[in-house]
């Protein structure tokens, strides 16, 4: 019996998760955050998608 509300415990957290996370994807960015990138100087985040280390292209040197 400890299985079962242990398994329907689970399923109950990733619902929730999924719900939240959907409505997250569905709410409007608020005015001003639209074209955050753009405004990124870079901080020492080097793991944050805005940073500007991501824009570099390599090129080929043949």
């Amino acid at each position: 019996m400890q299985v079962i509300y242990a398994i329907l415990f689970g399923v109950c957290l990733g619902g929730i998760y999924a719900a939240l996370y959907y409505l997250n994807h569905k709410t409007p960015l608020p005015k001003g955050c639209e074209n955050l990138k753009a405004e990124c100087d870079g901080c020492k985040i080097t793991s944050c998608d805005m940073h500007p280390s991501h824009n570099i292209k390599e090129t080929k040197n043949d």
